[in-house]
């Protein structure tokens, strides 16, 4: 039987079906490319939520173990020239005030210490010493014998006091304690979610804190760094400080001296020449870190000078060319050196004075502007204590001296330390 014309269905041609294949492509290809920004933007609010609570769960770990009393002054020891002894010391200690220190970072053993510690010896590594205990423990290096080669500690050549006294770290209370005191916090207890002791670590924990204390004003303030460890491919890694011997977390570590580098946080200290910086700076230094402009805002509206300083680069937040930032910070090695990375997007950075700055624009290498801009300006500190530190030489950058932060590339094999949050509090 003949069809009618208006009852003949004719089907789709070739050339229409390819048509509609491309284009319901375009549309799944559009979608997909959402799902990594999603994650990415999913992992961010993590971040955002569980840096405050690790830094405060960090927080009450410490204060279950050292108190403030617990900490003294370097006065105590007779030693007066805290700063020409710890740059001697490969360090840049200083007393801002009579009975104050700036930053000092706890040490680190980096080998297992008979009758010292109670945890397993294959634990033992990576443990924070908040007094550097073992390495003023007398006899030469060796298991169990002590010496600063056991740890890495803040003033790894000591700092000689007029009591006959070595100290290796922060100086202690002498009215509470007659030795350094033995207190420590372990590698998995720094872990979120912490992994109890002796128990295996079959999953690697997703954050990892550090800590550093100073004292000012007579009050003990502790920094926190909280920040998620990331290998290859966004797996996630354990954290460990290198065994003696071993350069373990650090293979191929990014920049000259790396291999002896101890955990965070890095240190960078702000100078007008590179000679100075170079001996103040915990690894090797490469250029003119702070020039003119990086030092103490005079207002909010002020942009003219002060002296031979030029103000205003943190009034505005911003750091631009000639302000402590050249071309030449970053090499033309594929990952930057652990120095410079202090000008990383989204970097969190403790000051000196104790403020807590965040990079909302900043570089990843020599191809970007020389340009850093913070999340806010830096606070205008007072004149005595940005102007008039007690031990600091009168040429020396007054207001933002030393920059302490995470390093975000560690390993030439892409190992990453992303800064999650930073805070400073009262012990």
């Amino acid at each position: 039987m003949m069809r009618s014309p208006a009852t003949v269905r004719r089907a789709f041609s070739l050339i229409e079906l390819l048509l509609s294949v491309f284009i319901l492509a375009i549309g799944i290809i559009s979608v997909s490319a959402l799902f990594p920004a999603g994650i990415a933007q999913q992992q961010q609010s993590a971040d955002d939520q569980l840096g405050p609570v690790i830094a405060e769960q960090a927080l009450g770990t410490l204060r279950s173990r050292v108190r403030s009393a617990d900490f003294g002054t370097f006065e105590e020891f007779g030693v007066f020239d805290v700063l020409g002894q710890s740059v001697a010391s490969q360090s840049f200690a200083y007393r801002p005030a009579p009975g104050d220190w700036s930053w000092i970072r706890p040490a680190v053993v980096r080998q297992a210490q008979a009758n010292l510690l109670t945890l397993p010896a294959a634990e033992q590594p990576g443990t924070i010493d908040l007094f550097a205990a073992v390495a003023q423990r007398p006899g030469p290096p060796g298991p169990g014998t002590g010496g600063g080669a056991q740890e890495f500690c803040e003033f790894p050549q000591g700092i000689a006091g007029g009591l006959g006294i070595t100290l290796y770290g922060a100086p202690y209370s002498t009215v509470q304690s007659l030795a350094a005191p033995a207190i420590f916090v372990s590698q998995r207890e720094r872990w979120w979610p912490s992994v109890p002791s002796g128990a295996a670590v079959t999953v690697p924990p997703q954050y990892a804190w550090e800590c550093m204390f100073r004292r000012s004003g007579g009050r003990v303030q502790v920094a926190i760094f909280v920040f998620r460890v990331v290998g290859v491919g966004g797996a996630l890694k354990p954290w460990n400080a290198a065994p003696t011997g071993q350069t373990g977390t650090y293979d191929n570590a990014v920049g000259a001296g790396m291999a002896a580098l101890p955990p965070v946080p890095y240190r960078r200290v702000t100078a007008t020449t590179s000679a100075s910086a170079g001996a103040a700076t915990t690894g090797q230094d490469t250029g003119t870190q702070v020039a003119q402009g990086w030092q103490q805002p005079v207002g909010v509206l002020n942009m003219g000078t002060v002296g031979p300083y030029t103000t205003g680069t943190f009034v505005s937040g911003t750091g631009a060319a000639g302000q402590g930032l050249l071309p030449g910070d970053f090499p033309a090695a594929a990952l930057p050196q652990v120095q410079v990375q202090w000008q990383s997007p989204g970097q969190w950075i403790v000051d000196n004075n104790g403020n807590v700055h965040r990079v909302a624009i900043g570089r990843r290498g020599p191809q970007d502007p020389v340009q850093v801009r913070f999340s806010a300006p830096v606070p205008r500190m007072p004149d005595a204590q940005a102007f008039d530190d007690y031990e600091l030489p009168n040429d020396t950058v007054p207001g933002l001296r030393t920059m302490h932060y995470v390093p975000v590339i560690i390993d030439a094999n892409g190992t990453q330390l992303v800064p999650i949050y930073a805070t400073v509090r009262d012990l």
